[in-house]
């Protein structure tokens, strides 16, 4: 689904969302006993900050994996910054996440002449940014001028980011692959031309999953692909190997751009720890077989009034699976 962003109230999940049971606790259990390791995120954050600087936009694929998480000012009401909220979020996960590599959501046909607020409180403290864009669907001319201006004006401001054409394309946006392709076509090359990354990051809902495979683009080929994929999804049955194969047969590696509890409704498979347990080992063993090599983020944000993913304080089961995931992704 395609998220809003709000400043909505913080609810927790009851007791029998987040546990489905004994079994969800005798998971928790087992998920307390993981060893954390704090230092390689930390070690893989300060490297980036430090190398920010040298950095064109197109060199940002060549950092390496980085583990991140998407927080928005909703998830935290009060925090009043942005990087307030990060640093909520950071400390109770007890890893430099949201500081270190978050998404943004640019409107329809929204292409600023500065950085918004969230790029430029965090970018200050050395975040990197995937940032979804939504270039106007009549594909004029005039658009692309206004995109090549945007991306000037973020290489000019030292921002470190990649660009995600159209985020989740192939939820509701796009009737049809041809669709699809035929925008695909008329605006990635404008970003790419740019020395700009432009990734294909398709939602990897269960029902969206088969046009995620019919919609990968291969003129121009992506510069990366992104996966927006949930444990409600993978409880559902769905897997993200097939994608993944489809971006390495095109010279192309993989991150996760949206990982997290729940996304979109899920009245037929409700996300309950036993599931999420076997999500985040599923992901640990992508990434340790070295299928995501850009890392991943986490979605910790309200959107739509869904508060399902925001993680409340330190002692939220799900941060165990947080926390061994993100190394995961990290270490690469």
């Amino acid at each position: 689904m395609k998220f809003l962003k709000g400043n909505e109230t913080v609810r927790g999940l009851s007791r029998r969302e987040f546990f489905g049971g004994a079994a969800g606790l005798g998971a928790v259990a087992a998920l307390s006993s993981s060893t954390i390791t704090r230092a390689a995120v930390t070690s893989r954050a300060s490297r980036a900050i430090a190398a920010r600087g040298a950095r064109t936009a197109r060199s940002a694929q060549d950092v390496g994996p980085l583990a991140g998480a998407i927080v928005n000012l909703g998830s935290y009401p009060g925090s009043g910054t942005y990087l307030n909220t990060a640093n909520i979020f950071d400390g109770f996960v007890g890893l430099p996440l949201a500081t270190t590599f978050q998404k943004v959501y640019m409107g329809h046909g929204s292409f600023p002449s500065t950085p918004s607020t969230k790029v430029t409180q965090l970018a200050a403290a050395g975040c990197q940014f995937l940032i979804s864009i939504e270039p106007n669907r009549d594909m004029t001319t005039n658009e692309q001028k206004r995109i090549r201006a945007w991306l000037a004006m973020l290489n000019n401001a030292g921002i470190s980011y990649r660009v995600s054409l159209y985020s989740e394309c192939n939820n509701k946006a796009f009737a049809t692959a041809d669709e699809w392709l035929t925008y695909w076509n008329y605006y990635a090359p404008v970003v790419q031309d740019a020395g700009v990354v432009c990734a294909y990051e398709p939602g990897c809902g269960f029902p969206a999953l088969p046009r995620a495979v019919a919609y990968f683009p291969t003129s121009p080929v992506p510069s990366e692909l992104w996966l927006d994929y949930y444990a409600t999804a993978f409880r559902a049955g769905g897997r993200i190997d097939q994608l993944i194969s489809m971006a390495q047969t095109a010279g192309i590696s993989t991150g996760i751009g949206e990982w997290g509890w729940s996304a979109g409704p899920s009245v037929f498979t409700p996300m309950v720890m036993p599931w999420w347990n076997e999500y985040c080992a599923y992901l640990i063993s992508l990434a340790q077989q070295g299928k995501l090599a850009y890392g991943g983020m986490y979605f910790g944000s309200v959107s739509n009034g869904r508060e399902a993913d925001v993680i409340g304080s330190a002692s939220d089961p799900r941060v165990p699976g947080i926390q061994n995931v993100s190394n995961a992704l990290a270490a690469g």
